[in-house]
């Protein structure tokens, strides 16, 4: 007599919705982002395309969501980091940002032109929601006359963060002092000498 295979237990909607963007996040950062199908994402959970395609209508819509829900609480976690009066506010920042290494390989993932519009959208709302302008020398008339230095700022500070998520510098330490050293020197030349003509 054979002894008759226990029943897999259906997962509730919201469940497999967790799960999709789980698996989907692995193989985007694995793989990069133009590099996955629905039908990977189908076959490392071990089932149907269809399956995939009820929850979500293509990988750009899982993307999406998988940005979005980083989003939601991101800004709340960074925020702390932002003290007014306090000269190590960008090292602290970049440390912040540093700690969310899944975010950051998930960002650099893609390369084609809707993964960029989408990582564009996802960094403008992030540095819409952070309020940056909480950070030492990052005055009102600066930023009104330069509307481009703070995603500059926030670009800078995510790009080397990445790199050291990917490839640690020997000197962790000195890397935080050169990095807040130079974007306060940077913040405070563009303050004083206005490039524009």
């Amino acid at each position: 007599m054979t002894t008759p295979l226990p029943r897999r237990r259906r997962l509730q909607a919201q469940d497999r919705r967790t799960q999709i963007l789980d698996q989907a996040a692995a193989l985007f950062i694995e793989r990069g982002f133009e590099g996955v199908s629905m039908a990977d994402i189908a076959a490392a959970l071990h089932t149907s395309r269809p399956t995939i395609y009820t929850y979500f209508p293509s990988t750009e819509a899982i993307l999406a969501e998988l940005l979005d829900r980083r989003l939601e609480h991101l800004p709340e976690r960074l925020a702390q980091h932002l003290h007014t009066e306090d000269l190590t506010a960008f090292s602290e920042l970049f440390q912040a940002i540093v700690q969310e290494s899944e975010l950051l390989k998930l960002l650099h993932s893609g390369g084609g032109p809707q993964f960029r519009s989408r990582r564009a959208e996802f960094l403008g709302a992030l540095q819409s929601r952070l309020n940056l302008e909480q950070l030492p020398g990052l005055k009102g008339e600066t930023l009104n006359a330069h509307p481009l230095l703070l995603p500059l700022l926030l670009d800078l500070i995510t790009q080397v963060a990445y790199r050291q998520v990917t490839d640690p510098a020997p000197d962790p330490g000195g890397l935080l002092q050169l990095l807040n050293t130079f974007i306060r020197g940077g913040v405070h030349a563009v303050a004083v000498h206005d490039p524009r003509p």
